[in-house]
């Protein structure tokens, strides 16, 4: 939990430090402060489970960019949200996941609207059990991902993109997930 706070309150000190040089930059349309809503479908495999489970992911993301004049772009990311994950067999559901990850991207086009990039971070996932016997627990993994931004307006971004998480011992998942972007 004091890692989680660590990245939020970084998060935050760029937020208020840069708002206001991000506002007045028009040209960049991927510098600054962000925040927005995802949601998509999620593959969970825990050990012992037969195949993955498929649900609805949905979570919200918050972040800061730097767009650098040759229009490279560096980031820091954090979400928090819900995979859906719910399967009897194994006793678990998901409760939460948040994560913090690292972006490298690359802004093209002839008005610099699109945006490439990749990602790596560490992800928590809070797992409870679906009877009253079994012990909640937070399982720990790597995210690695990559996706595609549009941005609609100087401060709205539409994104597709796609993670995988590792936990390790045979228990990871795959997510697709597209959402809504507002730079401030």
């Amino acid at each position: 939990m004091k890692f989680s706070k660590t990245i939020l309150g970084v998060v935050a000190a760029s937020t208020l430090m840069t708002a206001a040089a991000s506002a007045a930059d028009g040209e960049k349309k991927f510098d600054g402060a962000y925040a927005g809503i995802e949601a998509g479908v999620d593959w969970t495999k825990l050990a012992g489970d037969a195949k993955r489970d498929r649900s609805l992911y949905y979570g919200g993301v918050i972040g800061f960019r730097n767009q650098m004049d040759n229009n490279f772009v560096v980031g820091l990311e954090g979400t928090f949200g819900d995979t859906g994950y719910n399967n009897h067999a194994t006793g678990l559901k998901s409760e939460y996941e948040w994560g913090a990850s690292l972006t490298l991207g690359q802004a093209f086009g002839s008005d610099g609207a699109n945006l490439i990039y990749g990602k790596a971070g560490f992800v928590r996932t809070r797992f409870d059990p679906t009877t009253a016997e079994g012990d909640a627990f937070n399982d720990d993994g790597w995210r690695f991902g990559g996706g595609y931004e549009r941005a609609l307006s100087e401060s709205l971004s539409f994104r597709v993109g796609a993670d995988y998480t590792t936990y390790g011992n045979d228990k990871s998942a795959w997510t697709t997930k597209a959402g809504l972007i507002a730079r401030f």
